[in-house]
């Protein structure tokens, strides 16, 4: 392949030219940076920022293995392992001369030595042409360099020496590139020492603060990508039986493009039950020390634990998730990071059909029901996104009661979400926060319960409302709920309840006084615990969903689940494509059983 720039003849496999380093592929390659890293020993200024900023690594202590002092290694009953002579200065390892005994430490020799010019520090690759300047897979330039070898002298392989042998995987690539070479019945490990462009962490934000002399924190977006590539390769590691061991900030490299690897691997040790907690609380540990959270103990109340009861939208929130204890491995680890991680992606647009319909019912005179669905749809430089807000709210206290309060609180929610969600959806194309969507569904809600106070105060009586509904921009949504009108969501034929009552009889339910089919008989069922209306402030519960394609998500009054059973609403929904049709065959049968209440249903499909 010739080079487009010089003209030099490179093989057919070259992905850049040997000569000048020019990318050679139809389509420009980026260098791969994240192959890089330094095995240096940590410099005299990394550990006096270690000593003063951030945490020091968690040492556990595994039952059986005895401490070690000196350059002599041990085995575990204390006596001395017979090892052979260090290497001599000026020996040739496979190409590689030694320069010096750097290291004797845990049944490892570590060695300064001069490496091969045609060998990439970038990505190990070894030149095919003697005269190359370039590296021909990652475009880095070939240069002198100092690299360590590490001999194994111990009878069991610990830090470098472990992850020789992991299966490559994508996130490999946080550890610091290991080569391994044969020498006098001898393996060697070889390991980068400096490569230009890397700098630690603690490094980087030392004396960047508010204050002189503070470490700055990384805002959430900037930690969060830090923490989900640290999350997986603690899980990667795990799942291969090692643990990481130092996580320190001083240890964590940042490289171009924003690539994180480790400083060295000397820490990484087998895994163990102490080893894997200590890891965990390392994790723990530096990311509090990345975003500068204060690690304070405090008592957490019920109310705290039930309000993190859902997936995080937030690095903050994981932390909380971490010390509540939920967050009992590292797979649980990258599940809360990839949450929040999600909740940022760009949002992706839908297709809706909506079907609504609100009946007064058999028995009852009135219709204090009131429904709103508001679906938009928008289309900016050739991108179409939906949003929508999908309302159903069902009134208390009679005449000029209920049916003013739940029109009042349904008009609210419209007035507040319709602007904002505007907003949200011509700036969903960079990604959308779901705390963004869930703090306009609070918003809208509070404004709700505040004009239904304030109606009831003015009117003197004692009117207020529920109110189910579902906020949306794009595969993005948030499920509210105040009282016992509800919201289901059916994917996959699969149909299920995502909002919770706030009833008598679902409390009654929740402790196991009743089972959940007494529901629909108890004397009591009627008693709610929860509405709009009746307090200055109102506590909403939220619930986030990512939809998919084919998902239809269905709000309703208690007139329209008390009268149909779910399994029957199920069927009826998935008999029908057209959901206008669903929502009339909904209230019709819920009339037909009994209609002992305003009846109420919205269906909206998502494609």
């Amino acid at each position: 392949m010739l080079c487009p720039n010089c003209g030099y003849e490179n093989a057919e496999t070259s992905r850049f030219c040997r000569q000048c380093g020019t990318s050679l592929s139809a389509i420009p390659v980026a260098r791969t940076y994240d192959v890089a890293a330094t095995g240096a020993p940590m410099s005299v200024e990394d550990a006096a920022l270690q000593e003063n900023l951030v945490t020091q690594p968690v040492q556990p202590h595994t039952p059986g293995m005895q401490p070690t002092s000196g350059t002599q290694p041990t085995n575990v009953d204390g006596s001395a392992r017979v090892q052979s002579e260090p290497l001599a200065a000026g020996t040739n390892v496979e190409g590689y001369t030694v320069v010096e005994l750097r290291d004797e430490r845990g049944g490892n020799r570590t060695y300064r030595a001069e490496a091969p010019n045609d060998v990439c520090a970038q990505c190990g690759t070894p030149a095919s042409d003697p005269n190359a300047r370039f590296c021909e897979e990652c475009g880095a330039e070939l240069l002198p360099r100092d690299v360590l070898l590490v001999e194994q002298t111990g009878d069991q392989q610990n830090g470098t020496a472990l992850v020789i042998d992991l299966p490559d995987e994508p996130i490999k690539a946080l550890l610091p590139p290991v080569n391994a070479i044969e020498h006098a019945g001898k393996r060697y490990l070889v390991v980068e020492e400096v490569v230009p462009g890397w700098q630690s962490l603690a490094e980087l934000l030392s004396g960047h603060g508010e204050a002189p002399n503070q470490p700055a924190a990384l805002e959430d977006e900037d930690a969060l990508p830090v923490a989900l590539q640290l999350a997986q390769l603690m899980q990667y590691l795990h799942r291969n039986n090692l643990a990481l061991g130092d996580l320190s900030l001083a240890q964590l490299l940042v490289g171009p493009q924003g690539r994180i690897r480790l400083r060295d691997a000397a820490s990484i040790q087998h895994l163990t039950d102490a080893t894997r907690q200590a890891d965990l609380l390392q994790l723990h540990h530096t990311l509090e020390d990345l975003t500068r959270t204060p690690r304070e103990t405090r008592k957490l109340d019920a109310s705290t634990v039930e309000g993190h009861g859902g997936p995080p939208t937030s690095l903050q929130e994981v932390l909380t998730h971490a010390r509540m204890g939920s967050l009992v491995d590292a797979d649980a680890w990258v599940a809360a990071l990839r949450a929040v991680a999600d909740s940022r992606r760009a949002v992706v647009g839908f297709r809706t059909q909506v079907g609504a319909l609100s009946h007064v019912g058999m028995v009852r005179e009135l219709n204090e029901d009131s429904l709103v669905t508001i679906d938009l749809k928008l289309d900016t430089a050739g991108r179409p996104i939906n949003a929508g807000l999908y309302v159903v709210a069902d009134g208390m206290g009679g005449h000029e009661g209920g049916e003013v309060a739940s029109s009042l609180a349904v008009q609210s929610m419209a007035n507040v979400a319709n602007t904002a969600l505007l907003e949200l959806t011509v700036d969903s194309a960079d990604g959308l926060n779901d705390a963004q969507l869930n703090d306009l569904a609070l918003q809208a809600a509070e404004r709700a319960n505040m004009a239904v106070y304030e109606e009831s105060r003015r009117r003197n009586n004692d009117m207020g409302t529920t109110l189910t509904f579902a906020l949306v921009v794009g595969d993005r949504c948030v499920v509210g709920n105040v009282g016992d009108s509800r919201t289901y969501l059916l994917r996959n034929g699969q149909f299920q309840r995502v909002s919770k009552d706030h009833s008598l009889v679902q409390r009654l339910v929740d402790v196991g006084q009743i089972q959940p089919d007494d529901m629909y008989t108890h004397p009591h069922r009627n008693a709610i615990l929860r509405s709009l209306g009746e307090k200055p402030q109102v506590e909403v519960d939220l619930f986030p969903i990512r939809l998919q394609s084919g998902d239809i998500i269905f709000c309703c009054s208690d007139g329209q689940w008390e009268m149909v059973r779910d399994p029957r609403m199920s069927e009826i929904i998935q008999s029908h494509a057209d959901l206008q049709a669903a929502a009339a065959q909904l209230v019709a049968e819920g009339n037909q059983n009994g209609g002992e209440d305003n009846i109420t249903a919205v269906l909206v499909r998502f494609e």
